[in-house]
């Protein structure tokens, strides 16, 4: 089917995909007839956008088998020397792989990856010669693979460097798809806990052709070390961002082991849960069904929320957690001042600032989106209290009851606010690092939660770094410039590549719509496009004074509210056309399209070279074509 689907579609896994989605959508179908429930309700658009978009979040997603056991070596120029069983000791490729050992074995430093690792070959056990020297200092629990052509009876792995890291090294028969057979007959340290022997233990699981399912790729070099690390009551590697987002990471390495499935698995599934999250936001400003399944489904048709939500980073769980800060918000925006229970007043704000305080221990990115919320606060409190003072001189029995109401809640819903949004969100922030070993030889306290994050902020602040992907936040704004995540080349004109950007019709579209709905607002005073331009600016504005490198991924937190400004604009397009509704679904359809072309390169799914280099449709776009 792979062959098939490759030649139909240049997509290796689409052909499966969509027969997979079929499937299940019919299944979804007769199940809701079953149970008598109507396919005109929220829950079932709900799950039906929910279910197709998680069929293809976690297809491929990552291999559950990679090297576990390791070698680290307890003194300088460790060896092992092998010798090959095969009757001919003839290879042409090298794969090692290191990620990190027992970092709390060392005094200080980190045990990690492996560096100078001499690799020597001898005919006679005698004389030998340099393979090659390894050398894995920028990847982790990445496939290093060394091409060549060698002949030698006896291989000897020296290291050179006491803090090095090898979990295994394989060597591939000449012209051949299996690996060479290797005796160990010299291991210098037979004490080591961490024994040399480690290295060649898990030879069936080597991958001869590596890539994204059975490796690390950009930012998976950091987020998932640390999280191995607080899996494993690890001292920590320094971390430039808050660890609450890293340990939900950890908790899926706890669950299916520090493999890529395992330090994927969260982020994809909290991607999941941000669809039937935004939908319900949706129909809080909009409480319209179709309004609200279109929205969603472009949310489900953009770039940015697959290929962020496949890779072992922080940005499904800072979205998903504004997102839910920001929907307790509403909710709270939308009751009445004097009139809705108190105590349901209060719920609302609660949830809204413990989502915040969880959303900034993720990633700093929760602060700038917490400016909208306080922005809503206020907004409320005060077109209530301006109310107030007008109704002050009013004898009417409603503005008598309405100004005795608003007296007797505004100072309280204040201080319950300075509870909710200072001393809760703070406490988690504190809090959360109770489970993270960042200290070694010293425990949790305040003094080292500010000087950790003071650490954070000087890094941030004083980056110099240069990237040739990254961008500036005007690029965001019409997808000029990809941040180009992996690239592997499987030869005969077939490639696998991961670029994350946006749907470029949801991008474009949603510039122009984003204006109209604060032109709209503006002059109707919108309840829903005042929420919509404001949650926007306060994820997107602080981007503008930032001078350090930055990517296409920092648009991510403002990309829902751009929809939400698509979907206000969908609105008014139905109230004045007859047609509305068609072009509606029109638009969809082509998001949907521009999702299932691009696919293969928010993936990594195998395609041709031929077929990406069509997909570059700007100058700056490079995906490997």
């Amino acid at each position: 089917m792979k062959n098939l689907s490759l030649t139909l579609f240049a997509n290796d896994q689409l052909l499966s995909i969509l027969v997979l989605c079929a499937f299940v959508s019919i299944a979804i179908y007769i199940l809701f007839k079953l149970l008598k429930k109507s396919r005109k309700s929220d829950i079932f658009s709900i799950v039906m956008i929910t279910a197709m978009y998680a069929i293809v979040s976690l297809w491929q997603l990552g291999t559950t088998q990679i090297p576990q056991t390791w070698w680290q070596p307890q003194t300088t120029t460790e060896f092992i020397t092998f010798e090959v069983v095969d009757e001919t000791p003839t290879f042409d490729t090298v794969y090692a792989i290191g990620g990190e050992g027992d970092n709390n074995a060392l005094e200080s430093g980190y045990q990690v990856w492996f560096n100078n690792l001499q690799v020597l070959g001898s005919q006679d056990n005698k004389t030998w010669e340099t393979i090659t020297v390894l050398n894995n200092d920028s990847s982790y629990m990445g496939w290093n693979v060394t091409k060549g052509d060698w002949n030698y009876r006896y291989i000897s792995l020296v290291m050179q460097d006491e803090t090095s890291v090898i979990h295994e090294i394989a060597f591939k028969k000449t012209g051949s798809d299996e690996l060479l057979t290797l005796n160990p007959i010299t291991l210098s340290n037979p004490e080591n806990p961490y024994s040399a022997m480690n290295i060649i233990d898990e030879q069936s699981i080597v991958p001869l052709v590596p890539s994204y399912f059975d490796s690390s790729y950009f930012d998976e070099i950091y987020h998932p070390r640390n999280a191995w690390e607080i899996a494993n009551n690890q001292y920590m590697y320094p971390s430039v961002h808050p660890l609450l987002g890293t340990s939900i990471i950890a908790l899926g390495i706890q669950m299916f082991g520090m493999n890529p499935f395992g330090w994927r698995i969260m982020g994809a599934l909290f991607g999941i849960m941000i669809l039937p999250l935004f939908y319900l936001i949706l129909k809080k400003l909009f409480n319209n069904r179709f309004l609200s399944t279109a929205g969603t489904t472009l949310f489900a048709a953009d770039f940015m929320l697959i290929t962020t939500s496949r890779i072992g980073t922080l940005e499904p769980f800072s979205v998903f957690f504004i997102l839910l800060m920001t929907y307790f918000m509403i909710q709270y925006f939308y009751t009445s001042f004097t009139k809705t229970p108190f105590k349901k007043q209060l719920m609302w704000l609660a949830l809204s600032g413990i989502s915040m305080g969880v959303a900034c221990s993720v990633k700093w990115t929760g602060c700038y989106s917490a400016v909208a919320l306080a922005i809503m606060f206020f907004t409320h409190f005060f077109i209530n209290y301006f109310k107030f003072n007008k109704s002050k001189s009013l004898t009417d029995k409603e503005s008598v009851a309405f100004c005795k109401e608003f007296k007797h809640r505004a100072l309280k819903i204040i201080l319950w606010c300075i509870l909710f949004f200072v001393i809760i969100p703070l406490g988690i922030y504190a809090l959360h690092y109770v489970i993270t070993p960042v200290w070694k030889n010293d425990s949790w306290s305040i003094k080292n939660v500010i000087d950790h994050s003071v650490y954070m902020y000087d890094y941030h602040a004083n980056l110099e770094a240069t990237h040739p992907y990254q961008s500036t936040w005007y690029q965001w704004l019409f997808d000029i410039r990809p941040i180009w995540y992996y690239y592997s080349d499987l030869g005969n004109g077939l490639l696998r590549s991961i670029a994350c950007f946006n749907n470029p019709v949801v991008t474009v579209t949603g510039v122009f719509t984003m204006l109209y709905t604060a032109f709209h607002t503006i002059k109707t005073k919108s309840q829903a496009g005042f929420i919509i331009v404001i949650g926007y600016l306060a994820a997107l504005l602080p981007w503008v004074l930032v001078t350090r490198c930055v990517f296409s991924y920092h648009y991510y937190p403002s990309l829902p509210f751009l929809i939400m400004s698509i979907v206000y604009c969908i609105q008014l397009l139905i109230n004045k056309m007859k047609n509305g509704k068609k072009i509606t679904i029109a638009y969809v359809i082509v998001a949907i399209v521009l999702f299932v072309i691009f696919l293969p390169v928010l993936t990594g799914f195998t395609t041709t070279k031929e077929y990406v280099n069509l997909l570059q449709w700007l100058p700056s776009w490079y995906f490997g074509g």
